[in-house]
């Protein structure tokens, strides 16, 4: 995906999540079982701010004064959404993709920031139509990036970040088939860290599935039910578990 296209999936996605939650906004989030529908908004419109605090420039970094704004009441929490979403698209918009800018990852530019922002709010807004009246799936382009993202960054988030986890130890391979989009990712552990790979190679289970139920399922937002797999199951079930934990 390219900035134009990042720009607008967080425009339609955000858009569509304060939407869905104009008339459910105490609904509760089974997707995040901690949050009602207003709990999530929140979340989606403070992460806005952060980010976009970082990519116009405000601040250097989360040290450099960053301050969390004041959660608004429930009756203008939307309102103070849906503003900041304008303002982040604003921001997002003149951003230079190429441009350096703090962010937890190996990757330090502006294109993170752009791809990070489409990706939060697309799988969020998801969580908001399924909360209050049944989501549909992902866009394909958007769910094969987001699965990308997922196993660079999120994988292996953990070791990047030096926090402290259970050993993983050595894992076998699984091989992760978007059907939608003739695409694969193999991945597994060494014992000292991921190794991730596009294309198809040898490995203990072979799981394939739509993009969308890719990218939910590695997101815990749905189970692995809607996937196929083949050969061991159980690797499958280690994978899931640990890749959860990280």
């Amino acid at each position: 995906m390219d900035t134009p296209r990042y720009l607008t999936v967080l425009r339609e996605s955000g858009t569509l999540l304060a939407d869905a939650a104009e008339d459910r906004a105490h609904a509760h989030v089974p997707t995040c079982p901690e949050w009602n529908v207003l709990d999530l908004v929140w979340h989606v419109g403070e992460t806005h701010h952060f980010w976009r605090s970082i990519a116009s420039g405000e601040i250097r970094d989360p040290d450099d004064g960053y301050a969390q704004p004041e959660r608004p009441d429930d009756e203008a929490l939307l309102s103070w959404y849906r503003e900041g979403l304008a303002e982040t698209l604003t921001v997002l918009t003149a951003l230079d993709p190429d441009a350096p800018r703090w962010t937890w990852s190996p990757q330090k530019d502006g294109a993170f920031i752009l791809r990070r922002m489409a990706q939060e709010t697309a799988v969020h807004a998801w969580d908001v139509l399924n909360a209050v009246d049944g989501a549909a799936a992902l866009p394909r382009d958007v769910a094969v990036d987001g699965v990308d993202e997922f196993l660079t960054f999120f994988l292996g988030l953990a070791e990047m970040l030096d926090l402290p986890r259970e050993p993983v130890g050595p894992m076998g391979a699984v091989l992760l088939t978007a059907t939608d989009a003739d695409l694969s990712w193999t991945v597994d552990h060494t014992g000292q860290h991921w190794r991730v790979s596009r294309g198809a190679n040898r490995a203990s289970v072979a799981v394939e599935g739509t993009a969308s139920d890719l990218l939910l399922t590695l997101w815990r937002r749905i189970g692995p039910e809607s996937l196929a797999v083949t050969g061991d199951a159980q690797e499958l079930a280690r994978f899931l578990k640990v890749a959860e934990t990280e």
